[in-house]
Parts: structure tokens; sequence; C-alpha cells
């Protein structure tokens, strides 16, 4: 490889600036065939090398970059680039579903790429026609039931590929036929996906396009857990393939797909558009078969009547007036409030020509009433919105734990309907709950997970609770005396002992002991940390004339004792004669002790301040003050 250097030519070389360009162009060359060519083994040798690499990196900031040909984009120049920081992936043996993040997702990677991938590993193109066949029209989700690949390219897809990356955390089965599943993505982050069944024969996919939501909605469990990150368009598409994949395997196909799942679809425009049309492209299904619903981000629904692709639209309105919808949903206010949305909601049906869908959910006691359809009638008149070209689809409440609104009556939802057909000519249709046994409502399965493992932490922390001492025994500690193993106390110097008696215990260091704490105790080691002497901080000029005398002393020289009402340092006393404090251990005792003795002076002063302030000593804290001049001699 050519230095980085003779990549950038010479303006001023002439012939050399051209002999320099030439290894720049063969690198560019080499890089664009190897991403044409991708193949496990260059993959598994890159992360092999980026981990050897990066092991001298502090986990928490060592990034490695690998293709993900997991999660593939349109086409392979546009191939999602990811990035982990764990090194743990790199390093897993070959069985660890870690290794998955380097595996090429057959799910989702469109059969160009496909087809280019299979060349390079030897095998003719029409083998990813095979592949996709048995994927998207067999239903076939195990690569062994290929059974008209060789075994050799079987074993190979095995080591290099995986049908899906979506990792299926928890699936719930309705009484009615609805599934409703949790998925893991690699990050750890939870989307939902529901697949309903209805007796005309629709299957209807409703899907997440974020995981989580910054939307707010007060009323749903996605916008009560907040916005996590936007959803890849391969992670969007692959919940679509998968149903459609596994109702191919029972003879049946996915008629329709809502993009009603947890999170607000336009506000994530360029891959939910990406996937959408995918879903149709590959899996067949019509674009009119396909809704996306919003909130209300209006510079996107602009942007989506410029789009060639005719899908449906619904808005989540669910209130009909300024006040109670920006109380319902925050976003009403964010993005220009109803009045700019119903503008561009009258401008999207002149543009596109299609009826748009208007969902209400329907809040006993809230928005249920014969009067709120009024006034939602009169909403959509005012703002000439034709009745052929708006349905209103109303919304019985899904309960959630973070709101206390509940569904509506049968009675309510009868006579919402009729106000709006019988006075307004205004179609409207009550859907039917699905689901409801199984937290199918956007976000619920996954918020019951969490309050599930919230439980089973709490249940946890109540079982090592019976193992903790009952309220009511005594304190208990361990007497530490960093000192008194240290040096010998025998010492020339006198140190005065704060025992009240000679009945107390012979305390050592190490020994368990009871005590209490009294409510004039003084903390000798406060926040300001005078009593550390490798960053010490001095009250007063005394303090620091003491620790003066005291470093002299450990150099080698001594000065006179500093008294409380002696000048400042400047005026300190010369050197007078040299001592024998020159070994280690005389200067580390030193160092020690007179730690010990600013330590005490602190606690003297603090208790002249308390008893200045009004405060009544004890006996013990008394005869401490009596020998401050014992201290400083």
């Amino acid at each position: 490889r050519p230095p980085a250097s003779n990549i950038v030519a010479d303006l001023h070389g002439g012939a050399m600036a051209s002999i320099r360009f030439i290894p720049a162009v063969i690198m560019a060359a080499s890089f664009i065939l190897l991403r044409s060519r991708l193949s496990y083994a260059a993959t598994r040798s890159a992360a092999a090398f980026v981990s050897s690499s990066t092991r001298s990196i502090p986990s928490s900031s060592a990034k490695v970059t690998a293709v993900n040909t997991k999660k593939c984009g349109p086409s392979l120049s546009s191939t999602t680039l990811q990035s982990t920081t764990t090194r743990d992936a790199l390093d897993a043996s070959p069985t660890s579903p870690d290794l998955d993040l380097f595996k090429v997702n057959l799910l989702t990677l469109p059969l160009p790429e496909l087809e280019t991938i299979i060349k390079s590993w030897g095998f003719p193109a029409f083998r990813a026609r095979q592949i996709n066949n048995w994927i998207f029209n067999q239903g076939v989700s195990d690569i062994d039931e290929m059974s008209d690949l060789p075994l050799k390219l079987r074993t190979v897809l095995k080591e290099r590929a995986t049908i899906g990356s979506l990792h299926l955390e928890i699936e719930q089965v309705s009484n009615d036929g609805t599934k409703k599943r949790a998925y893991k993505l690699h990050d750890g982050q939870m989307i939902e996906s529901v697949l309903m069944p209805y007796e005309d024969g629709r299957r209807t996919a409703c899907i997440s396009s974020q995981a989580g939501c910054a939307m707010g909605c007060v009323f749903c469990a996605t916008g009560q857990m907040g916005f996590a990150r936007q959803l890849t368009s391969e992670e969007i598409f692959e919940q679509v393939a998968r149903f459609a994949s596994e109702l191919k395997a029972d003879g049946e196909r996915l008629s329709n797909v809502v993009m009603m799942g947890m999170g607000e679809p336009l506000a994530n425009y360029r891959n939910v558009i990406a996937a959408i049309r995918r879903m149709n492209e590959d899996l067949g299904i019509g674009a009119r078969k396909i809704t996306v619903s919003t909130v209300g981000v209006v510079p996107n629904i602009r942007k989506l009547m410029d789009e060639d692709i005719q899908v449906r639209l619904a808005l989540s309105l669910h209130c009909a007036t300024e006040e109670e919808r920006t109380a319902l949903l925050p976003a009403n206010k964010r993005y220009g409030g109803l009045h700019e949305l119903m503008t561009t909601i009258k401008e999207y049906i002149t543009v596109k020509r299609q009826r748009v869908t208007f969902e209400w959910a329907l809040i006993e006691g809230e928005n249920d009433s014969p009067e709120v359809a009024r006034t939602l009638g009169r909403l959509l008149k005012t703002y000439d919105i034709r009745s052929d070209m708006s349905h209103v689809n109303l919304i019985p409440l899904n309960p959630t734990g973070g709101y206390g609104g509940g569904p509506s009556g049968r009675k309510n939802v009868a006579k919402f309907v009729d106000v709006l057909e019988r006075e307004f000519g205004i179609s409207a249709t009550p859907r039917m709950r699905r689901g409801i046994d199984i937290d199918a409502g956007c976000g619920q399965l996954t918020a019951a997970n969490e309050k599930k493992k919230e439980k089973e932490a709490a249940a946890a922390v109540a079982e090592l609770s019976k193992f903790a001492e009952p309220a009511g025994l005594p304190m208990v500690g361990v007497y530490e005396d960093d000192e008194s193993d240290d040096y010998n106390d025998s010492s020339d110097e006198t140190e005065p002992d704060f025992k009240e008696s000679s009945d107390e215990p012979d305390l050592r260091h190490g020994s368990v002991v009871q005590f209490s704490i009294d409510d004039l105790a003084v903390d000798l080691d406060d926040e300001d940390g005078a009593d550390d002497f490798i960053d010490p901080t001095y009250d007063d000029d005394f303090e620091i004339a003491e620790a003066e005398r005291l470093i002299a002393l450990i150099k080698g020289v001594s000065l006179q004792p500093v008294q409380k009402d002696v000048a400042p340092v400047d005026s300190l006393p010369q050197e007078v004669k040299s001592t024998s404090i020159i070994d280690e251990d005389n200067i580390r005792d030193a160092k020690k002790r007179r730690k010990k003795l600013l330590k005490f002076l602190k606690a003297i002063n603090k208790l002249k301040d308390m008893q200045s302030n009004g405060k009544v000593l004890n006996e013990e804290q008394l005869e401490k003050v009596s020998k401050e001049k014992e201290w400083t001699l």
C-alpha cells in the first residue's frame, strides 16, 4: 500500500504528479472491487485485524466499523455501515450469536446484491434466485430445507448467512388469532409487530418505524416510554418480510400493512419510504394496501405529496379543538397547530386525489359525546374536506398504565357514529378491537415486559432484604487507627489521650466494636480536605506556619514552634540546627504526625466555634479544647 502522501497529487510536480496519482487510482479501484465482491472470510479477517488493533483501547472508546451485510440498503453501494462499541462480538467464538452482525441477512438483502455475493463465493448467480424463492415464495426459514441447493452451498450459507436479524423476544397469540411480537434489535432496543387476521381473508401487519417515540401522546404506551432511535429501512422491511414468509408457508399471503406500530413513521421519513418501496416491489404488496399513520408531521406530509407511490394516509386526530389536541398530543403545537395541519390535509387530498382516514381514539367522558362528534364534523366542513374524501376510524382506547382514561362504551360509540353520518354525511367505522387479551396496542407488550422486569428486580431486592439486620440493633464497625501500627508511640513527643476513663476497652487496629454517633460529633474528615497532607488547604496563617515548620523538619532543619499569635510566615525564625530525620521511615512518621496534628487542631477550632455560637460542649469536648496549648507546642 502506498503512503498516504502519494494519494495527493503534486500540482507543481508535472510528470511526478501523474506517477503519484496512479497508486491512488489503484487503491480506489481495489476498494470498489472489495465492496462489490464481499466475502465472509474478508469480513472475518478485517474483524480480527481491528480486534487485535484495538485491544489496548478502553472498551468504552474502542469503535469498530464493519460492513454489515445483514442490513444492506437498496444497492450494494449504499450498504449500511454499522458501528459497535464492543470488542466481545469480534472475539466471540464461531458459534456465538454476536457473529450474526457479520452475516448476510437473506431476508432483507435485495436479489441483485445476493446474486453478486453468491458469485463471489464461487456459485452461479441463479442460486440466488433459488434462495429467494425458498424464503419469499415457499416460506422457508431453515437453510437445510432448501433441498435444491447443493450441500456445499447450504454449508456456506449456514456459516455466512442468516434468515433475519431480529431476535424474537416475546410472542403472544390472542383468542382471535392476533399475533403480537416483541423483537430485540442488535443494540438491545425493543420493537413490536402485530399480525391481525380477519374473517374476510385479509391479513394485516402492524409495523413499527422507531424504537420508542418522541411525539409524547399522553394516552399511548409508546409515547410514555420516550424515544430511543430510528429503525433502519431493513429493520422496518424485515418485520413485514417475516410475516409474509410465514403466511406463504401456510398457504396464505400478507394483504395489508399499516405503519401504526411503535414510533412516528413520518419522523423517520427516508427509511420508511425505502421500506415501503421494497414491500411493494419485493413482496408484491400493493401501494394502496399500505397505510402510513401520522400524528401530523406537516413538513413530511407535504413531502409525501410529491412521492410517486400511492400509499394511503391516516391522520391521528383524536381532538377537534386546538387546546384539547395540544393537551392530548403535544406534537400538535410543534408542527404549527390544528389550522396548519388541516390546511395541509386539504392540499394533500387535492394533489393526491386520495381519501384520508382520520383516526379518533374514543376515550370515555373525554371525546366520545355527540357534542364532540359535531365539533369534529364542523372542523372537516370548515376546511372544505369532502365527505367522500374522508373517513373517520373510531378506535376504542387501549388502556395503558400511564394514562387514566378508559375505552368508550358501545352506546357512546354508536351515538358518535350516528351524528357524523346522519348530520354531516361523513362515513365512520368503529375499529374492531383485536388482541385486547394480549396487550396488542402500540407499545403495550414492551411496557408490560419492562414492568415484569421491574417486578422481578423488586422481588430480588425483597429476597435479599430478608438477610439484612433488623432495625434496632446497634451499629457495628471496625476500629481503624492508621498511626498506631505504623510507628512507635514511645516517641518523645507527647500525644494527648482523649479517653474518658480507663474502663474503656483496649481498642486495637481491626477490632470490631459497637458505636453510636453523638449529635455534637465533629467530622474530622470534612469536605474541605484540610487533613489531606498530599494536597493540603489551610484556614489561617498559623496552619501555614506550622506546616512550614514540619516540612522544614522533614528536610533536615528545625524551625521554632509557632504560637497562635505569631507574626506572618514571612518573619518565621531562621534555621537553627540539623536533625536526624534523614531516612524514609522517619520522614513518613513525621508526615503522619503532622497530619494528626492538623486534624486535632482543626477539631479544636471547630469546637471553639461551636462554643462561641452558644452550643454547650460535653466534658470530652471541653477536655479537647483545654489541650490546645499542649498541641501547639
